[in-house]
């Protein structure tokens, strides 16, 4: 059984909330969403299977609007209707679907939200359209634990101000919990602490002195180094 190490109460240590990112973060499916876009370029020749591959992999936490807008218009060089964008999304959407419903939480997530809830707000905050984002938090018998649930539209940076201004929480006691460069760019443009969601398998898309976790197993002995708490046990 995960023994989740306390921060020290009462006390400035507590963050005055957490604001989770959902694929990779809460839920392990950043890889799946990805190979899901892959998918659906499998017809086109391998230089361009790559690149869509390695676009995906850096701009993860974006819009899936925005990211088959720029295959279409910047890797397969050709401007998109909005038609096109709608008939990707929806194809996308189907294909997975399933496989969200059938993922599983990332170690330590469902231990970590036990132990905050009630401590701090929890947030959930991604890029997944809200209606889907919602219907996943269901799926995985998650919604008794988030205090807010925030999906797309709009982007992150936008939707994270608005979560300060709206519960008028302090940024430097507001910790954004994320796997992308996406997720750090929404934290640094509001001035919001920052842990990313590092997989021990995959490369780092931070700058190397970000605080990392593998999984949220680690994320209170961070919370406490970042918090001023000192190191966990």
């Amino acid at each position: 059984m995960f023994d989740c190490p306390s921060l020290a109460t009462p006390g400035p240590a507590l963050p005055s909330a957490l604001v989770f990112d959902c694929d990779g973060v809460i839920l392990d499916s950043a890889t799946l969403k990805r190979d899901a876009f892959a998918a659906l370029y499998d017809d086109q020749p391998r230089v361009i299977r790559e690149a869509v591959r390695a676009y995906l992999e850096r701009r993860g936490g974006q819009p899936r609007e925005v990211k088959f807008q720029h295959i279409e218009g910047q890797i397969l060089g050709r401007p998109p209707s909005n038609q096109r964008i709608e008939t990707l999304c929806r194809c996308f959407r189907t294909v997975v679907a399933e496989r969200i419903a059938q993922a599983h939480l990332i170690g330590g997530a469902l231990a970590t939200l036990q132990h905050w809830h009630g401590q701090c707000p929890l947030i959930l905050l991604s890029a997944t359209p809200q209606r889907e984002l919602d219907e996943t938090v269901e799926q995985h018998a998650l919604t008794l634990w988030f205090d807010e649930v925030i999906g797309a539209p709009p982007d992150k940076v936008t939707a994270l101000g608005n979560l300060l201004v709206r519960r008028q929480l302090p940024p430097s006691r507001t910790v954004m919990i994320g796997d992308s460069y996406n997720d750090f760019r929404a934290a640094r443009s509001n001035g919001t602490a920052f842990i990313g969601v590092v997989a021990a398998d995959s490369d780092m898309p931070f700058p190397s002195d970000t605080a990392i976790v593998s999984d949220l197993y680690e994320l209170n002995a961070q919370l406490k180094e970042l918090l001023g708490q000192g190191s966990s046990e």
